[in-house]
């Protein structure tokens, strides 16, 4: 069950062209739980209205959180959350989310997030690095964007992918012709990169709800996926 929590901003992190991660240090309650793949509901202030967002940092800081904010003059979430300064106090509902990470599968993994859904692969990819575990399986982590400069924090996957030769990052955009790697649809994409049978792997996936959707047809009536090893919250940021 969600409880309500407040805390106050700490700093913010310009790590794409329009996104900024914001941590924000755990005030009442000091300590939080949930699962990897988890989402908040952010509590809009003098208004009844909620934006949600999922948690983009690990359960092992339980007394702060993380949140990627895609810049958005139309969302009322983003440009609040835009709008604050180190120090300012936020309030929030969370856990929330029922397509949280399945730790105890040990089965191989697929990642499909948009620019807007990264957060959600983040925090389980973090927890993975900070368990000491990503390495005991096959990871895909597939990631679109329209231009290279949407990737979010690539230096660090592309580092990753040296470093655990069971980890493949795979990002892609769809209209940057100028970008050195793979051009296409991120489902284009998989499609090419993926083997035919993945009966042995999860899938997580988040982003725009037309993506979410393409992505599971193609994983479950292409390439041979379970239905119920696909995992996603679709849910819409207010």
């Amino acid at each position: 069950m969600d409880s309500e929590y407040k805390g106050r901003v700490s700093s913010f992190e310009r790590i794409s062209k329009s996104v900024r991660l914001i941590n924000v240090k755990l005030t009442s309650p000091t300590e939080i739980e949930f699962e990897p793949g988890q989402y908040l509901a952010l509590l809009l202030p003098d208004s009844d209205k909620v934006s949600y967002y999922s948690i983009a940092s690990s359960p092992h800081k339980v007394g702060e959180i993380e949140l990627l904010v895609k810049e958005d003059t139309l969302g009322e979430g983003a440009c609040y959350l835009f709008s604050l300064k180190a120090g300012n106090s936020i309030k929030f509902k969370a856990p929330m989310g029922d397509a949280f990470f399945r730790q105890d599968c040990g089965r191989d993994l697929i990642f499909a997030v948009g620019t807007s859904g990264a957060s959600y692969a983040r925090s389980i990819l973090h927890y993975l690095v900070e368990q000491k575990r990503l390495g005991q399986q096959q990871v895909y982590y597939f990631m679109g964007a329209y231009h290279e400069d949407e990737l979010m924090e690539s230096d660090y996957f592309r580092q990753l992918d040296e470093q655990v030769e069971s980890f493949h990052f795979i990002p892609a955009v769809s209209h940057d012709p100028e970008y050195s790697g793979e051009i296409g649809l991120i489902t284009d994409v998989m499609e090419r990169r993926l083997l035919d049978n993945l009966y042995n792997y999860d899938a997580y996936s988040a982003g725009p709800e037309g993506m979410v959707n393409a992505v599971a047809e193609l994983l479950m009536e292409k390439k041979g996926l379970k239905s119920d090893c696909f995992f996603s919250d679709l849910y819409s940021k207010k």
